[in-house]
Order: C-alpha cells, then structure tokens, then sequence
C-alpha cells in the first residue's frame, strides 16, 4: 500500500498500511527488546504514537522507516523507564542501536527482494505463474494442482522447478548479481 496517489490524508490507506506493517514492527521491537513482556506494550504505544501522528506522515515516502523510527523511541522511552525505576535493562544502548540499524538494514533488504520476486513473478509466463502463485501463495498441493489442470504430478513438479529456476536467475539480475546473497 502506498499512500503516494493520495493529496490528502486517507485515513483508510493509513489503516491498511499500519495493518499490513504490524507483524515487521512486532519483530523490529522484539529485536531490540528481546524476549520481554514489555513489546505487546510498545507496540501499542507505536501504533498509538502513528494514529496520532498519522496526518504528518508525508505521502510516497518511506512508512516502514517511519514506523521503525517511532518505534525505536518507544524502545527508549521503555528503557529510560526502567532505568529510573531501577530495573536491569537487557543490553547497552550502543548495543540496541546497532542492532536497531541491522534490522532495519535486513528489512530494507528482504523490501528490496520482495519487490524483484513481484517483477519477477510478473514476467513467467501465465502458467508457469499460476502454479507457483497456487502451490506458495495458495498452498494448494501439487497433487489437487495435477487433477485440475490435468497433468501428471510429476509434471507439475517439474513445471514448478523449472518457474523457481526462471525465478532464481531474475532476481539475480534484478539484484546484479551472480549469485542471492545471504541475508546475514
């Protein structure tokens, strides 16, 4: 969802865009926490912080960096708060930036790659793209994928590999590469 079409704020696309990002601030805030009790509740005040802030958000630009960040100073508000009351925080501060820097850098990446497999996906040709969208997207097994369209399973695997290698050598290309590099 990207809010760039729209002049003026769109209080649906917003909510779209904050629905559909929940699960990578989840993680982003896990990441800089670790396994606490505190992240349902940073979530929270981020989402809560977002809505309010929603109508400063500028149109086309970045709304995961935007979130990422807000979150970030949820992180450090939670932390100054435990500090105060005495309580242990789980790291450094250096510590918690860096790895908020490195997890936003895998996010950039795997945004990165996300968009190269859509390009990429675009340019199978239709059948090839429809078995790979109905056995990864769909989930549908290669057995009821060979009864409807009535080839043998065997083919549909075949049909499969063939697509993931066509895939695999444009994302390469996509990427300038010889070869998918490690997200670290």
């Amino acid at each position: 969802m990207d809010l760039a079409s729209h002049t003026s704020f769109d209080s649906d696309a917003f909510e779209q865009l904050l629905a559909a990002h929940q699960g990578r601030l989840f993680g982003f805030i896990r990441a800089l926490v670790g396994p606490s009790g505190e992240v349902d509740d940073i979530l929270q005040n981020t989402n809560r912080i977002m809505w309010r802030e929603a109508e400063t958000f500028e149109a086309g630009t970045n709304f995961r960096a935007w979130a990422f960040q807000i979150a970030r100073y949820q992180v450090l508000q939670q932390r100054e708060k435990q500090r105060r009351q005495g309580e242990q925080v789980p790291f450094s501060d250096e510590l918690m930036e860096t790895l908020a820097i490195r997890t936003e850098e895998k996010e950039s990446s795997l945004d990165r790659r996300q968009r190269f497999l859509q390009v990429c996906l675009e340019k199978l040709p239709d059948r090839q793209r429809a078995v790979i969208e109905r056995r990864y997207f769909s989930r549908e097994s290669v057995q009821s994928i060979a009864d409807d369209i009535g080839i043998k399973p065997n083919a549909v695997s075949q049909l499969l590999f063939r697509s993931r290698e066509s895939l695999l050598r444009c994302i390469e290309s996509q990427l300038g590469d010889s070869s998918i590099r490690p997200l670290d």
